[in-house]
């Protein structure tokens, strides 16, 4: 609970380019809402569930928040109280027949993932499945990525969540809620002008701090050349094309999962080296190359792209809702290697992104996204989201097994996002949470994306797939968690080796 004052004094009600783009981003077939299934140890009680949201609903402002469109798009939308809100939108109850199983629960969820949310509404909705064949209930999350991002996610859990069975009662707001009144549309539009022209002289006070300083301006320059150089090789240099990144991707979704002991992965770290990031990377390389082996994908001598966000937030952010990311785009071989190659050749990779200061380059990209006309985006991006919806209508149902042409591919294979999460056990209406397991939006020419994430000493890896272009997501996860065994033999073998005598 000691996220919720941070969560209510740091909201802005202005998105900002980057919330935005996830906005103008969004299409029926590649919705840009995130979330989480989780699981529960023991059944939720729906009415329970309702009571406690209710009572924790002040700490939460944004969860009765609905967005405004300035009219003409003049300028990105604001969040603004929902005159209409009723938890009863947003909380729904899903009664499993008797005897289903997690596998079955977890499609469930999935179909109902898959589908957009209302924007005349505020944007997000948690479904509880009740209940699985063991007893347990599954729980859904769904939250617009225009609303959090997978940092703030985690810091919103904690005020939804517990770290006790039996926590304290919550204080109850000081008085009861009563939404403002919405800004009327010409209000919305001067509103939107007096913003436009602060932003415009904000820039200009900044870039004149900036530039006062001839060693700030070489900074930016040498940043500017380097992002750059990094979009260019993007879009020149061709990686493995994977069948998951044949268009279009449609709407429906399947996940599967692994569970990994987060001191076992900092253990392959302490022995072989790298990061933790740099073990998970090596684990869904050598998972994505294998599975493509198998698919009968040549990949000798091919090279895969990942996409990993990286989380931008500066020191006294935390709490801030909202999207603070910049990307970096590790290239590694896509032909399977020996487990202890196949770390080297990330840890070289990720080394090389850190030394030229790669994200920090692309975050001063995304900046001059701010000049940018909103008009512009929103009509740029409905545009090319209307063309994908239709080639996604009318797709074929399933592509086939094995590729007869292998064209060279561009830009990114997928996107993993890795998000570090509580590493103690939280609880819901008294009920222990066993696992949880990210989601992340899927589009475009990117039918397949990982969201890696922790809970209570346990590192989990979500992986996404749109079942049309990766029907087996399953066999994913086999290869993922067959590489982690490899990893793992060689750690302990290399670690026993050492602590022998006379080693």
């Amino acid at each position: 609970m000691a996220a919720a004052a941070s969560l209510q004094s740091s909201l802005s009600r202005r998105l900002t380019t980057q919330d935005a783009s996830f906005l103008y981003g969004e299409s029926i077939h590649g919705p840009m809402h995130i979330g989480s299934v989780s699981l529960f140890d023991g059944r939720l009680e729906f009415d329970s569930l309702v009571r406690q949201l209710e009572q924790r609903l002040h700490l939460i402002p944004r969860y009765r928040q609905r967005l405004n469109f300035v009219p003409f798009n003049l300028h990105h939308p604001t969040w603004e109280d929902d005159p209409t809100f009723q938890l009863s939108n947003h909380l729904k109850l899903h009664k499993l027949p008797p005897g289903t199983t997690e596998e079955q629960a977890t499609r469930m969820a999935m179909d109902v993932h898959a589908t957009i949310l209302d924007r005349s509404r505020p944007l997000w909705e948690m479904h509880l499945f009740d209940a699985l064949e063991d007893g347990r209930s599954l729980l859904l999350w769904k939250i617009h990525h225009c609303m959090v991002d997978g940092v703030s996610g985690i810091e919103l859990s904690t005020v939804v969540m517990d770290f006790e069975p039996e926590p304290p009662a919550t204080e109850p707001p000081g008085q009861p809620w009563s939404p403002a009144s919405p800004a009327a549309p010409d209000a919305s539009m001067v509103e939107a002008a007096l913003d436009m022209a602060q932003q415009q002289i904000d820039a200009a006070r900044r870039n004149q701090t900036i530039y006062r300083q001839p060693s700030n301006v070489t900074e930016r320059v040498q940043l500017l050349t380097t992002a750059g150089r990094v979009i260019s090789t993007m879009v020149s240099q061709p990686v493995v094309p994977a069948p998951w990144n044949t268009p279009p991707v449609t709407r429906a979704r399947s996940l599967a999962w692994a569970r990994m002991s987060f001191g076992e992965v900092r253990g392959i770290r302490g022995v072989l080296g790298g990061t933790v990031n740099d073990v998970v990377l090596a684990l869904l390389s050598e998972g994505a190359g294998r599975y493509l082996q198998e698919h009968g994908v040549n990949v000798r001598g091919q090279q895969m792209r990942i996409g990993c966000p990286v989380n931008v937030r500066k020191e006294g952010e935390s709490g801030a809702l909202g999207n603070r990311v910049s990307m970096m785009f590790p290239t590694m071989p896509a032909e399977p290697m020996d487990p202890v190659s196949r770390l080297a050749a990330v840890r070289k990779e990720t080394d090389r992104i850190k030394a030229a200061r790669e994200p920090q380059a692309l975050e001063l990209m995304m900046e001059s996204q701010d000049a940018v006309a909103p008009a512009l985006m929103a009509t740029a991006s409905f545009a090319m989201n209307s063309a994908s919806d239709a080639r996604a209508t009318f797709a074929i149902p399933q592509l086939p097994t094995a590729p007869t042409l292998q064209l060279p591919a561009f830009g990114l294979n997928f996107v993993a996002t890795n998000v570090p999460g509580v590493q103690v056990p939280q609880y819901l209406d008294g009920k222990r949470m066993t696992d949880t397991i990210g989601l992340m939006p899927l589009g475009g020419n990117l039918g397949y994306g990982v969201a890696i994430g922790s809970y209570n000493q346990q590192l989990y890896i979500g992986m996404m797939a749109e079942p049309r272009v990766m029907p087996d997501v399953h066999r994913m996860k086999f290869h993922v968690e067959a590489a982690y065994a490899d990893l793992l033999a060689v750690a302990t073998a290399a670690s026993n080796s050492s602590a022998a005598p006379g080693a």
